[in-house]
């Protein structure tokens, strides 16, 4: 079974940008296991894939509906350009090497209207080993796609992180269990080093 690491959302903007954290250093531990993993990975072989958060330069019907929806959420809605092509705001914090796949989304999953899956099926991938932000969001939506494509979905707990605990926690306890193999990343970085399949 070949495996693939693939890093949701670990970029500037996001992670230290203007959105407060509960836990102020989480973002810092994802961000070290995440290189941790990449590491890993490289030396084990293994395809990366970095996915991303590009948004359009003008405000559109996506935002709208995005607005729309914080405000009756209750929650503070946020300017949905940050993120916006050619700002620092997209810099990956996980920096990719030559030859690492990069993948930009505007929405939410990594697979949903990107060239992920092709690119994990063009390299023969059926086991997919994620980290990044936010856990509750990004992470659980990928995992959950990633199921229903048919791939063996893995989580490195501790290369995830959100701004608030109580939906990072629970999204790792009773969301994404469902899904997906939730280990740490010193597990998933020994065997993917090694060539073994992480959820074996």
């Amino acid at each position: 079974m070949a495996s693939a690491l693939v890093l949701l959302d670990m970029q500037r903007g996001i992670l230290k940008g203007p959105i407060k954290f509960e836990e102020p250093g989480l973002p810092d531990q994802a961000l070290a296991a995440a290189r941790a993993l990449l590491a890993a990975a490289r030396e084990g072989k293994l395809l990366v894939v970095h996915v991303g958060v590009i948004r359009p330069h003008a405000r559109g019907t996506f935002d709208a509906l995005r607005t729309a929806g914080a405000r009756k959420s209750g929650k503070a809605s946020r300017d949905v350009l940050a993120l916006a092509a050619g700002t620092p705001d997209v810099e990956f914090l996980v920096e990719p090497a030559a030859g690492e796949e990069i993948v930009h989304k505007v929405g939410v999953s990594a697979f949903c209207g990107t060239r992920l899956d092709p690119l994990l099926r063009n390299a023969g991938v059926s086991e997919v080993v994620v980290g990044g932000a936010f856990t509750h969001m990004v992470v659980e939506s990928t995992v959950r796609d990633g199921f229903d494509l048919g791939y063996r979905m893995v989580v490195a707990e501790d290369a995830c992180c959100a701004p608030a605990a109580a939906p990072h926690r629970n999204s790792l306890a009773t969301g994404i269990p469902n899904f997906a193999l939730v280990v740490d990343s010193s597990t998933a970085s020994q065997r993917m080093r090694a060539g073994t399949d992480v959820g074996a």
